[in-house]
């Protein structure tokens, strides 16, 4: 049917004095649809009808109107497109190449053409020059070159496939990525709480333990923390639970601190324990952990070191489970508990409805088989009786469910001996009937054991202003997959194809920054690893400030920064910085520590005694630990803090105690008054009645009002304003205990932030973390 024909039937049924004008005004809107689908497909079909008065000629004249208009505007659309994006930019950020922009050759086939028009009509008679670039000699053996750069440091077996996307930085003994090459900050918080983030943690150092039960357990109660429950609790014994706890040195709690670390025990032996532990702490835990054996005469343990046997990767979010499920293919195995446990919660959605650290034993079909996966949509519709089984399930926890057999160190060797190369497969692809048809699993392939393990929130989770945004554990939560060697580069692929969003260490940290929670090593003042990582970000940041010319750059010393580049904890007391430890062969050990758990810092901070407190612990492990001076000055406590005003603190900033009422009474009036908040000055003070703050904002805190320093602060997304992880003396800590209670304040520690660089300082409300 043409144009004029569906014109000409319109005018004829609008003419009608039978039909309604309801009725009419139908037929003539679907009338115009119909002209405007033939216009879009066919362009002969224009007409051109000239303007006649009359019912019928108006019609006709309005549908032409209406013909020419949908013409200009893809006239402007395609003209706006053609002017204001190139060939390359309109490619997801995720495609784009630099090389794209020079090589018309690196862009997609269907975008070449408009790519070639626009470098012709840039340049038309321009001769293409090409550089002579000199050809780097192809290695006679790859893998001894390899070898070769890995003398300094370590490569993941992911390496390859970071190094092509993302900055890579060497650090903790290893070559691994901090960050991805894209401007990806708010990308990583979006896939952190809607979607999933993955992480290649095989950097972290797997410690083996093997040897009888009771002389294991005795040996970790000398260097754990007190305070959690011991390694060789009822609810970690058996293997089916992952736990987390603080290493200290050996009969050196509360003090002296080495790093968190997490445990598991093999399922159903109680002979095998396995410790997962910081790189940047791994030197100093091994030397305590052979010198606590030694000292316990423990000759029934062995020390073996995994760091180049098990994988281990982290996801994050809430989609973490689903991603889970789509990429690991349990084999058809009636025997293997585990297998039949993950897949009767194909309907879980998040890992928080399990408990914290729980493990699943699972024996999956090599993923390079069902490469790529997808993931399926997320629905919230969920039938009844699948949310009884799931219930069910979950209530009575089978106990076998970490069986596996991954603990077995021969498995671990054949499976990579025994494992099908890519090409091997690609043999078996070529043979499909039907391109792209999945491969089916054969005895031949692989059979891979892994260990699924639901990472749960901190121990020193605690509620307080900074979880008030987090709306689900989700955020905090994941999971954790232990992989033997040589098959992390199929997984991996596995779940980047799927969806997830990688992640390095610095995108790590700032999702402990946004949940709220410290990240180590770098919160974690009073430690080895600390002072490692201090003096690192010290030469890089006075490296930055010293490239600048000194009339462009800040003066720290007039400003009355001592230490604008470092966390100078040692500058809050009078005694010496640094611990000699010639016995072990060790970097010096700083005098001032951090302390962990309510157990110890609640009696601390209320005047309690500390000391039958401690007793008590030591009493309750069966252990004895010599007498410790605590020095209030030198004891840290791990702190929070949240802006009552604007701005936002930065790494290194100090934070002071605000004794002064009356700018007390200033800093705190909107809160008190709960007054809106405004981001216009004038309208600030209309609210307030008039307050003016001249007073504040040329005030800066003495030196001897310092109390502690933050270790990473930005603005956090979350929780929409300035927020600060960092650390406070126990001494500054009374302090502002004691201001509270003799002026009576409303609002409880309030303290002051000054950032290096800056000539104000902003008043935090501080949260003590547990």
């Amino acid at each position: 049917m043409n144009a004029d024909k569906l014109v000409s039937n319109m005018a004829s049924e609008s003419s009608s004095n039978n039909i309604s004008g309801r009725q009419k005004r139908k037929e003539r809107n679907r009338s115009i649809r119909q002209i405007g689908s033939h216009h879009k497909t066919d362009n002969s079909l224009a007409i051109d009808i000239p303007r006649v008065t009359g019912p019928i000629d108006a019609d006709r004249y309005a549908l032409a109107r209406i013909l020419e208009i949908n013409d200009m505007q893809a006239a402007i659309k395609k003209a706006s497109y053609a002017l204001n994006e190139l060939a390359f930019q309109s490619l997801p950020r995720g495609l784009r190449r630099r090389a794209a922009s020079h090589n018309i050759n690196r862009l997609p086939a269907r975008l070449r053409a408009k790519a070639a028009k626009e470098a012709y009509s840039s340049a038309p008679n321009s001769k293409l020059i090409r550089k002579k670039i000199k050809k780097i000699k192809t290695p006679k053996n790859t893998v001894e070159e390899f070898l070769r750069r890995q003398k300094s440091k370590k490569w993941l077996e992911t390496h390859i496939w970071h190094t092509k996307r993302m900055k890579m930085n060497d650090i903790w003994g290893y070559r691994i990525a901090s960050r991805p090459n894209t401007k990806s900050v708010r990308t990583i918080y979006r896939s952190f709480t809607r979607l999933s983030i993955i992480h290649d943690a095989s950097y972290m150092a797997c410690i083996e333990l093997s040897g009888v039960k009771e002389e294991i357990v005795k040996v970790m109660n000398t260097m754990t923390d007190l305070g959690l429950p011991s390694v060789g609790s009822e609810r970690y014994i058996k293997g089916n639970r992952c736990g987390t706890t603080h290493l200290y040195e050996y009969l050196g709690y509360p003090t002296k601190l080495i790093c968190p670390i997490s445990f598991l025990w093999k399922f159903n032996s109680q002979d095998t324990i396995w410790l997962w532990i910081h790189p940047s702490a791994i030197t100093e835990a091994l030397v305590f952990l052979k010198k606590a054996i030694k000292e316990q005469k423990a000759t029934s343990i062995q020390l073996r070191d995994l760091r180049d046997e098990v994988l281990r990767f982290e996801l994050t979010g809430p989609r973490s489970t689903a991603l889970l499920q789509a990429i690991l293919d349990p084999i058809q195995d009636g025997t293997i508990n585990g297998n039949q446990i993950w897949k009767n919660l194909h309907q879980l959605r998040s890992s928080c409805s399990l408990s914290p650290g729980t493990v699943i034993g699972l024996i999956v079909n090599d993923p390079r088989l069902r490469f790529p996966q997808k993931v399926p949509p997320r629905t919230n519709e969920i039938t009844l009786d699948e949310q009884k089984e799931v219930q069910k399930l979950i209530e009575n926890w089978p106990a076998d469910a970490a069986e596996t057999c991954i603990w077995d160190e021969d498995l671990r060797k054949s499976l990579l001996e025994k494992k099908i190369p890519e090409y091997g497969l690609n043999l078996r692809r070529q043979n499909n009937l039907i391109p792209g048809t999945k491969l089916q699993p054969t005895s031949e392939d692989s059979k891979i054991p892994v260990l699924l393990i639901q990472r749960g929130s901190p121990s020193n989770d605690k509620a307080g202003f900074s979880q008030k945004p987090l709306s689900s554990q989700e955020l905090v939560e994941g999971w954790t997959i232990i992989i033997p060697k040589g098959f992390g580069l199929p997984f991996w692929k596995s779940f980047v194809f799927a969806g997830a969003r990688v992640a390095g260490y610095d995108d790590v940290r700032s999702m402990h920054f946004e949940s709220g929670y410290p990240c180590f090593p770098q919160d974690y003042p009073g430690t080895r690893a600390f002072e490692g990582h201090r003096c690192l970000f010290k030469e890089k940041l006075e490296a930055v400030w010293q490239k600048k010319p000194p009339a462009k750059r800040v003066n720290f010393k007039k400003r009355g920064v001592d230490h604008p580049f470092e966390c100078a904890f040692e500058t809050l007391s009078t005694t010496e910085h640094m611990q000699l430890d010639v016995e072990n062969n060790l970097p010096t050990r700083p005098t001032y520590s951090i302390l962990q758990g309510p157990a110890l810092i609640i009696p601390l901070l209320s005047s309690g005694n500390f000391l039958d407190e401690l007793t008590k612990l030591q009493k309750k492990r069966g252990i004895r630990i010599t007498e410790q001076d605590i020095s209030l000055a030198d004891t840290l406590v791990k702190v929070r803090l949240k802006y009552i005003d604007r701005g936002k603190p930065v790494m290194n900033s100090m934070i002071y105690s605000l004794e002064d009422i009356n700018l007390y009474d200033q800093y705190t009036v909107a809160l008190r008054q709960k007054l809106p908040k405004t981001h216009s000055k004038r309208k600030a003070e209309v609210f307030s009645d008039g307050i003016v703050d001249k007073y504040k904002a040329t005030y800066l805190p003495d030196k001897a009002e310092q109390i502690g320093y933050v270790t990473n602060g930005d603005f956090s997304l979350t929780l929409g304003h300035g927020f600060g992880l960092g650390a406070c003396t126990i001494a500054g800590l009374q302090r502002l205990q004691k201001i509270d209670t003799l002026q009576k304040r409303t609002l409880k520690m309030i303290v002051l932030v000054r950032n290096p660089s800056s000539l104000k300082a902003r008043p935090a409300q501080l949260e003590i973390l547990y």
